[in-house]
């Protein structure tokens, strides 16, 4: 009887066990899905986050430090004639379109890129319904609409259409853009969009901006796929040879998948991106200082010397479309050595000027000078201090109170310094 009692005892301690257990595995999956979650939501914008204004920096007072934002990978200019095409350029990697594999391609200047090189496809201009007549010899085969529509790359502020091929294996692209074209018989209005070609055989339309123009073919514009004879494609729904725009601010982004040789399905993207190339000097870069609405610098790289730690926005608009932002923070250390002892116990032997990460610190000047305004050391590298020494001579200079000036000539011929005295002890 008392092993029954016995055994009942621990069968009860051993599903007590289990309900713990169960209880604690439960947690964990919430936990484990929590954690999920909060990656999906986040880690694809650290990922891909498209401007970067540098890393934080950290110096003592009125050290000049160089801002700079970059965008994207810088992209391949293309300058063709209107209605021209040109090519081939490598894809850098190999394409599957319609059951072939491609590893060149050709653009077409009027929003369109194929995988043909006959320039016999020059000179068509007005959009067509896809897929096409097959007897149509001028007709572009083999071909990504992304959209085909009359536009002018001859107009001046040219060139408008860019290449580039970004990342890496499996996770390549090949992205060509059409940045702010004029638009033919409207050429005050102008549209910027993308054709995307992925390692994963799929392809992207990104529209940005695609005014209308009611004076060119009635506004008509084509958008999708067709295969190299004209008998099979796939438009992009509501856009085969119809009037249709995409207005700034509200971007159109499509996506063809792939199914089989000659099939492919056409989904729409939501929240459309541009991938990031950065299309020559058609990148407007504004700087502004703390909580300040007005830019004070139009530059992509820029000097400041806050004498306090400040925090800096940087927006960079692409093709007068998209707009990205970012944060680089200045933190300013304010206890500068007020006095140093250069006599080699390795402790406190030379006068050191703050400034992390020091490649940042690229219009620096330092002078220090004795109590009769002789200058006794003189340095532009903040990775150089002051070790006692003369600068021109080695001599050592006597333990005594030394003036430092740290300064700087802005791109407006303005002097900016920071002053402070140091007690050399011997």
């Amino acid at each position: 009887m008392l092993g029954k009692v016995k055994l009942r005892i621990q069968n009860s301690k051993f599903k007590m066990q289990n309900v713990i257990f169960s209880i604690q595995y439960s947690i964990f999956n919430i936990r484990y899905s929590f954690l999920v979650i909060l990656a999906c939501l986040f880690l694809p914008a650290v990922l891909f986050a498209q401007l970067d204004a540098g890393p934080d920096v950290t110096i003592n007072p009125g050290v000049p430090v160089t801002l700079k934002a970059s965008y994207g990978l810088l992209a391949n200019e293309v300058t063709i004639t209107d209605d021209g095409v040109k090519g081939p350029f490598p894809i850098g990697f190999d394409f599957t379109f319609y059951g072939e594999i491609y590893s060149r391609f050709y653009i077409g200047a009027n929003g369109w890129i194929s995988f043909n090189p006959l320039d016999i496809n020059c000179n068509i201009r007005n959009a067509f319904l896809v897929p096409g007549q097959p007897t149509n010899t001028y007709m572009p085969k083999i071909c990504i609409l992304g959209p085909f529509q009359n536009f002018n790359p001859e107009a001046s502020g040219g060139p408008y259409i860019f290449y580039r091929t970004i990342g890496e294996g499996t996770h390549k692209k090949l992205v060509v853009m059409w940045c702010q074209i004029p638009m033919n018989w409207c050429e005050e209005k102008v549209a910027t969009f993308q054709i995307v070609l992925t390692g994963a055989d799929s392809i992207e339309n990104h529209i940005m901006v695609k005014p209308e123009c009611l004076t060119e073919d009635a506004n008509k514009g084509t958008l999708g796929i067709q295969n190299a004879y004209n008998v099979q494609g796939m438009p992009a729904p509501g856009r085969n040879a119809t009037s249709w725009s995409v207005a700034a601010g509200s971007p159109e982004g499509w996506r063809y998948i792939r199914q089989n040789q000659d099939t492919y399905v056409v989904e729409p993207i939501l929240n459309d991106k541009l991938e990031p190339i950065t299309p020559g000097d058609k990148i407007e870069y504004r700087w502004y200082e703390g909580s300040s609405q007005d830019p004070f610098s139009t530059d992509s790289t820029v000097v400041v010397t806050p004498n306090e730690t400040t925090t800096y926005k940087v927006t960079a608009t692409i093709c007068n479309g998209e707009t990205f932002t970012d944060f680089v923070t200045v933190k300013v250390f304010p206890n500068v050595p007020t006095a140093f002892t250069p006599n080699d116990d390795k402790l406190n032997d030379t006068f050191d000027i703050l400034g992390l990460p020091s490649e940042n610190i690229t219009k620096y000047n330092i002078n220090i000078y004795n109590r009769w305004g002789q200058m006794v050391f003189s340095e532009t590298d903040i990775t150089k201090p002051w070790n006692g020494r003369m600068n021109n001579t080695g001599e050592l200079c006597p333990g005594d109170a030394y003036v430092w000036a740290i300064y700087y000539e802005d791109a407006n011929k303005k002097r900016v310094s920071n002053k402070g005295t140091v007690m050399l002890i011997r």
